[in-house]
């Protein structure tokens, strides 16, 4: 796993054994450390390999560790990252949560938790697929089971629904108008017409929520696709 390191004084962090850097390089993670103004980062670097994670050791410090986040998601090439905090138990009750960070761990840290946080953010951001899974971000479109998930709970579709959201995700990025996704969704006898299919985007939209939903996007005059992950080509 690579993982990003925001904190205060990136040249001495991984002399401190207490400090995120070094409990990372003790748990086998390929660690990249960067200043709390985000310098100090090889953005060409990080762009060919992008990291799993980015962590923001805040300690006390809670103030520039917040701006920090703000900054990162503000845009540059470690703006979509997911993010965790490590502060002290003192910082805990100024915790910003709308800032746009995914996750907390509490300093002095433990390894082993800090270990099951970044994994827990990892797959909770993850995107991958597969003939019978298929997962982007806390979507999870179970194909054998027939069945969609979304952070943990079930997403009642129904089987035009499913079709529809299934098979834009198994062309993530790419571009199908009305027409094709009646012919390939609805199959060549299906006698509507494309309005179908914008009625039928609406509904997945709704039950997907403002979140998940915007995946769906509209591609003006031309039809609809599923937002492509970040680093794919269209």
């Amino acid at each position: 796993m690579k993982v990003v390191v925001i904190c205060a004084e990136p040249d001495t962090t991984r002399s401190d054994p207490e400090s995120v850097a070094s409990v990372l390089d003790n748990l086998g993670c390929a660690v990249v450390c960067g200043r709390m103004d985000l310098g100090g980062l090889d953005e060409e670097a990080l762009l060919r390999a992008p990291p799993n994670l980015v962590v923001i050791e805040a300690g006390d410090d809670l103030v520039r560790a917040q701006r920090a986040v703000k900054k990162m998601r503000g845009g540059g090439v470690l703006a979509d990252t997911p993010a965790l905090v490590a502060l002290t138990v003192a910082r805990l009750p100024a915790l910003d949560f709308s800032v746009g960070f995914d996750d907390f761990v509490l300093m002095p840290l433990v390894p082993a938790e800090l270990y099951a946080r970044l994994r827990q953010v990892d797959w909770k951001t993850a995107t991958f697929g597969s003939d019978e899974v298929l997962k982007i971000d806390e979507l999870v479109i179970d194909v054998a089971g027939y069945e969609v998930r979304l952070a943990g709970r079930t997403v009642d579709l129904t089987h035009q629904e499913f079709e529809l959201l299934r098979f834009l995700a198994q062309h993530r990025g790419r571009v199908f108008t009305r027409d094709q996704l009646l012919e390939r969704v609805w199959g060549y006898e299906y006698a509507g017409g494309t309005r179908t299919v914008d009625i039928h985007v609406r509904r997945v939209r709704a039950k997907l929520g403002a979140s998940a939903g915007a995946l769906v996007e509209t591609v003006r005059n031309v039809g609809y696709k599923l937002r492509a992950a970040r680093g794919d080509s269209e």
